[in-house]
């Protein structure tokens, strides 16, 4: 069984590191006191690294939402030499061509196609789907039932909002947000807010 700490408090992440069989050792949160659904609580990632040596068997499982955090925290983690553990849910559908980086996470009744990229410390929450050929850029979130369809590309830490559809072959620019149900027809740049059907910029 393998080792893992959370670098953060969810309880949608620790009951699929369960459903994986995984031996959670602890959680990294400063929100929660001593104890989180049965799990200790560790101290905040600093306390982790300080004391990397007695988690040295374990790999960390990046839990926050906001995708910049994501990216500082596993830096952070990198830097100071820890892994990441990949966790896919046995539930989802991944293709035997698909591309599924260090540190991604895959819950659900998700599916990955043929030839799709799912870059590190992404996640794909539940009954998400990512369609041939696209790639999901590093930290970046896909939240449940979007539908990212064919040679579509996602920028790195990006939010894709629930039940959203990327038509194929757009690109949506690095640190961009797709608001829920949005219907993406057109390329999104870098660090822009899009919403609606067709989906249209936010001021």
């Amino acid at each position: 069984m393998r080792k893992i700490i959370l670098a953060g408090a969810f309880v949608e992440l620790i009951e699929l590191c369960e459903k994986c069989g995984y031996e959670i050792i602890g959680i990294a949160d400063t929100a929660c006191e001593d104890k989180y659904y049965g799990y200790d609580i560790l101290g905040d990632d600093d306390y982790i690294i300080a004391n990397k040596e007695s988690y040295r068997d374990c790999n960390i499982v990046m839990v926050p939402d906001k995708t910049s955090v994501r990216k500082k925290l596993y830096e952070k983690y990198k830097l100071a030499g820890f892994s990441f553990e990949t966790i896919i849910s046995p539930g989802a559908n991944i293709s035997k061509y698909a591309e599924i980086n260090e540190g991604a996470i895959i819950h659900d009744f998700c599916n990955v196609s043929a030839n799709a990229v799912v870059g590190k410390c992404a996640r794909l929450n539940v009954g998400s789907n990512v369609m041939h050929d696209s790639i999901i850029g590093d930290f970046s979130i896909v939240a449940p039932n979007s539908v990212i369809l064919g040679r579509c590309k996602i920028g790195e830490c990006s939010y894709i909002g629930s039940n959203s559809t990327i038509l194929p072959e757009r690109k949506i620019g690095a640190n961009s947000v797709i608001g829920a149900a949005s219907v993406v027809t057109k390329d999104v740049d870098s660090q822009m807010t899009v919403a609606g059907n067709p989906a249209h910029l936010l001021k």
